[in-house]
């Protein structure tokens, strides 16, 4: 059996036409599977994401809750002292929410620990 350029040339058209779908597939194959890997990394990133903004979040409010509680200590201690300087007395009600405050300040998350 001779071959002659023409059949040469249908051989090579049929094999071609045949290993192109499969190139095609999996080609096809290759970019679904990629972008699965993308699909998994976002879920799985946004889920991250969400973890790590709650506990932020979390840790902004203990943040501000022990700003809150020394700020307040902070007023009734100028409060206190400003009493104490200009009049010469001692007020046992202001004394009494100042000693509260600092409880509350000391027993707050975020105050250091002896």
């Amino acid at each position: 059996m001779k071959h002659t350029p023409r059949r040469v040339w249908v051989a090579s058209s049929l094999l071609a036409l045949t290993v192109a779908p499969l190139t095609a597939q999996n080609s096809l194959s290759q970019d679904r599977a990629e972008q699965l890997r993308i699909e998994e990394y976002l879920r799985t990133k946004d889920r991250h994401s969400l973890q790590e903004d709650e506990l932020r979040r979390q840790a902004e409010w203990l943040q501000s809750d022990l700003v809150r509680k020394a700020n307040k200590f902070a007023l009734l201690w100028v409060q206190f002292t400003a009493e104490e300087n200009t009049k010469h007395t001692f007020d046992v009600k202001l004394a009494r929410k100042l000693e509260k405050a600092f409880s509350e300040l000391q027993k707050s998350p975020g105050w250091p620990s002896k």
